[in-house]
Order: C-alpha cells, then structure tokens, then sequence
C-alpha cells in the first residue's frame, strides 16, 4: 500500500504539457507610405508587382522593413483607405493578406510552436475575424523553415492551413491557405494567400504558392 500511494504521488507530480505561450494577434501590416509601388510584369502584365515599406512595432531597431511580393494582374487592392495590404479575385473569391504579429517572448520565428500560427491568424481581435470573416475551425497542417532569398530577413518559415468559415447565411465554407512568415524586429510579419477547398487543387493552390514563394522582406 505504501508503495502504491508513493507511486500515485509521484504521478501527480509530474509537470503538466507547457501551455502555448500568450498569443499577440494578427494584425494589418501598416504600409510605411502613403502609396504602393504597383507595377506590371513582362512580357504580358498578366503578373504585376507590389512595392512598399512596412512599419515595425515600437522598439524595433529600423521603423520599417521592405516588402515586395508578385501576383495575378487581376486581384484588385481593397481597403486601402486602412492603410493595410488586402487583395481579393472577384472571380474565384481567393484572398491574400499582409499581416504581423509579434512573437511571444523569448520566442523566435523558427522556435515557436506551429499551432502558434493558427492562433494569432484566426485569434477574434486580429485582422481576418475584424474584417469580418467568421471562423468556425482552423488547423495547422504543416510548417518548414525554408532558405530566405538574398537581401531578405534570414528566418524564414512557411505554413500549411486549413480552415473553416461561416458566411453571412450561416453556411459554413472550407478553405485551404499557404502562409509565407519572415521575422523582423521581434514579430512575424506573413503574406496569406488563401482559397476554398473545391478550387484549391485545380488551379488556386498554384497561384496562392507562386504569390507566397514571392513573398519578401528586407531589413
């Protein structure tokens, strides 16, 4: 018997699962000017590229970093009055969002845990649920760090997402994203290029990676 009360003592000692740490939300990443650099490509403007500056959180060593990334010519800029990066297709519905979060402290872009992630993407004070998108489940499907192209932020890491959302009716819609994430003066800053599920292995998930792939951020 005393061996048995000694060893339920021992298990309930042992140390609980470390919690994930306090999640910052997802925020707009502020455009540093007041007008983007949009410029289309050769040989045909089917592709068109965004140039700007991005304001980093207070305490940051530079006030912005550089941001360019590539797209389909056909995306249209909305809510650019808010000083945000927001595209959308009219015709397909995807999305892509610029978006920065901090890093939990004592954390790094390569250390924090993948659920992280989803957390502060889909966290209700952050970007995508104010602007209106309801979430009803979200998963992390996989995360890699990846090499930074020259003159770019060095850590880099790319994210794998599944979500669901419910729409003004009260249906719900499935989608798939990829989320390119570089790290700059204490937070993630991330390029989501998301799409429904029924259009994500035809054409869409193509488009969402090439425009993530493109994704850059200079110190």
């Amino acid at each position: 018997l005393v061996c048995g009360a000694a060893a339920a003592a021992t298990i309930s000692l042992e140390p609980a699962p470390p919690a994930l740490a306090a999640v910052a939300p997802a925020v707009v990443a502020q455009r540093f000017s007041f007008q983007s650099t949009i410029s289309p490509l050769p040989p045909f403007g089917a592709l068109s590229s965004f140039e700007d500056e991005l304001t980093t959180p207070k305490g940051s060593k530079n006030p912005s970093v550089r941001v360019h990334f590539e797209f389909p010519s056909q995306w249209s800029q909305i809510d650019k009055a808010l000083g945000g990066i927001t595209l959308v297709d009219g015709n397909t519905g995807l999305k892509c969002y610029v978006l920065r979060a901090s890093l939990p402290e004592g954390e790094t872009l390569a250390s924090v845990p993948k659920a992280w992630f989803g957390e502060t993407i889909f966290d209700e004070k952050g970007a995508i649920v104010r602007g209106g998108t309801g979430i009803d489940t979200f998963k992390v499907t996989s995360s890699k760090m990846i090499d930074s192209p020259p003159g770019a932020a060095p850590s880099r890491r790319r994210i794998g997402l599944k979500y669901t959302v419910v729409t003004g009716n009260q249906k719900t819609v499935d989608r798939r994203a990829v989320v390119d994430a570089y790290e700059a003066g204490g937070a993630a800053f991330m390029l989501l290029a998301s799409a429904t599920s029924t259009k994500w292995e035809s054409a869409e998930k193509e488009r969402c990676e090439r425009t993530a792939e493109s994704f850059f951020i200079g110190l």
